[in-house]
């Protein structure tokens, strides 16, 4: 079978994404994978990024996976990278599709290069299939421009030959889109178990961060957005080290908000209890849960975040830890109680149900297992590969 993954995503220099996973598993297990993606703003290679290139033998993510990475002419300066990608990408698709007889495109990318793949799809008679992890024009902050994504996005969802979206919420926001009912599958999120397990804590870690082996530790992890919650605990983070003085709190991750994040940590004079990391590489990132006592998503209920899981919740329950989460509709829907492993809480109380849990340790470690033993037997790439790579092949032979 012969893949074509494309993405908006800049795949060398953004963090690893799904379908980094998917492409280089799917090569692992014999398949022929390409990768169009939308390069980052860098002003220092200009002339090297007006051409097409193609990198052969990549990978990101498994030391046995091979695919061949594609980066589209454009100008990669701020504002202009996308827009020139938007001009450009139509070419590079088709010509990938006709010379490596692509069979199916797996489809991530809306503004940016979705309607172009879903023209030579159509032109090729190719399936395309679309991956719904968000609901993309939501993260736009420009209203015409937002206005112009959703329209994208709707003749996206309503186009393709199969949605297949990550919670059922959002399979239900694709229905509202036009997506027809006999074309949408729910399709749950995967870890890789392999990188993300239970692991001992690493005392030279811990040393490096300042975490004594005395202190409690609550971690965040992922990209810092506005609606990740962190303002609401760092401004309220007093409440919690009142009733619990050795409390350390780590955050690791970049993004928007970072400096934000450092300022208002900084200016709350917290830099002894609050550790703040940029993207650590997600191969070692269980190095830095392993050393939590409690998982943390505190994400702000927007429309954006509602409908979703977020994937940090599954990577914190595969690495055996306990897991508080703000009561998103789309999470509570897969994961409705504590049999889970997680514990539901609104974000104004997040400082009371911290200290309660951890003051229970009985609880964090039925919490632990539960949610373990979950995303083990419902979220392993290992397993739902292969259950995606025989509904590919369904669909190309049709």
């Amino acid at each position: 079978m012969n893949v074509l993954f494309i993405h908006e995503n800049d795949w060398i220099k953004k963090i690893i994404y799904e379908p980094h996973h998917l492409s280089e598993i799917f090569s692992m297990k014999g398949h022929n994978v390409f990768a169009i993606d939308c390069q980052e703003p860098d002003s220092s290679h200009l002339g090297k990024n007006l051409k097409t290139q193609i990198i052969n033998n990549y990978n990101k993510v498994y030391d046995n996976a091979s695919i061949t990475l594609i980066h589209p002419p454009s100008l990669v300066i701020k504002g202009l990278n996308r827009l020139t990608n938007f001009l450009t990408c139509k070419n590079v698709i088709r010509d990938t599709v006709e010379r490596n007889h692509i069979d199916i495109i797996f489809l991530y990318g809306v503004a940016t290069n979705g309607l172009q793949a879903l023209s030579v799809a159509n032109e090729f008679k190719i399936p395309i299939v679309f991956r719904e992890l968000d609901i993309s024009h939501e993260f736009v902050e420009i209203p015409f421009l937002k206005q112009i994504t959703k329209i994208i996005e709707k003749k996206i969802l309503s186009n393709v030959t199969k949605v297949y979206s990550c919670t059922p919420g959002l399979q239900r926001y694709s229905f509202q889109m036009g997506t027809q009912k006999e074309n949408s599958e729910y399709f749950p999120l995967g870890i890789n178990t392999n990188i993300f397990k239970p692991m001992n804590k690493d005392e030279k870690l811990a040393e490096s961060l300042g975490i004594k082996s005395n202190d409690k530790v609550i971690i965040f992890v992922g990209t810092l957005y506005s609606f990740s919650g962190l303002e609401y605990l760092i401004s309220n983070f007093s409440k919690i080290k009142s009733k619990i003085p050795e409390i350390k709190f780590l955050i690791v991750g970049g993004g928007p908000d970072y400096y934000k994040i450092k300022n208002l940590i900084s200016n709350q004079n917290l830099q002894k209890s609050i550790i703040l990391i940029n993207f650590v590489s997600q191969k070692i990132l269980s190095s830095y849960i392993a050393l939590a006592d409690l998982c943390l998503n505190s994400f702000e209920t927007t429309t954006v975040t509602n409908e979703i899981i977020p994937i940090k919740i599954l990577e914190y329950m595969a690495c055996q830890k306990p897991v508080l989460s703000t009561p998103l509709k789309g999470t509570k829907e897969l994961l409705p109680s504590k049999d889970y492993g997680i514990i539901y809480s609104e974000l104004s109380d997040f400082h009371q149900a911290i200290t309660d849990l951890l003051t229970n340790t009985d609880e964090l470690f039925e919490l632990s297992k539960k949610g373990h033993t979950y995303s083990r037997e419902n979220h392993d790439w290992a397993i739902l590969s292969s259950r995606l790579i025989a509904k590919f092949e369904k669909l190309i032979s049709k």
